[in-house]
């Protein structure tokens, strides 16, 4: 327990962790115009990275993959529980709304070999990594004779 040098929990000190509170869990809750944290494992194979994310009730359309170097952006839509127009949820423990993640990879992405697939609620991403040219030697040219 952090050491609280304003005990008294009616202090001025009061309002203010209460709105901090308050604050934290808006932001920790997902709903319309906030992103859904989204988890993933990675592992190394050769030559390639592959990512595993459980999305479940997402369909393929709705997710987004784009690749810039060396970063991967995953972003996309949860769908819609079936009944959600007809009743009014009163517990959801189920990821929705939007979701999006961003990773730096320590390697630049071959964007041209990326493949991905959903299946049964899971998606993969293979990122193979870009093949580095060969070291060139580059020659110092002497001064020009004038």
């Amino acid at each position: 327990m952090p050491f609280d040098p304003f005990p008294n929990p009616f202090g001025p000190l009061q309002a203010l962790r209460s709105l901090q509170a308050e604050f934290q869990r808006l932001l920790a809750e997902p709903g319309r115009g906030r992103s859904t944290p989204l988890a993933f494992a990675l592992f190394q194979k050769e030559g390639s990275l592959l990512l595993r994310t459980p999305l479940p009730s997402v369909e393929a359309r709705d997710i987004s993959i784009e690749v810039d170097g060396n970063v991967l952006t995953l972003s996309g839509q949860y769908g819609a529980e079936p009944d959600e127009a007809a009743a009014t949820a009163r517990h959801v423990e189920r990821p929705r709304g939007c979701f999006s993640r961003t990773l730096h990879l320590s390697f630049e992405i071959d964007p041209a070999r990326v493949q991905a697939r959903l299946e049964r609620g899971v998606l993969e991403v293979e990122m193979p990594h870009r093949q580095r040219s060969a070291p060139v030697k580059i020659r110092v040219q002497p001064p020009a004779e004038r």
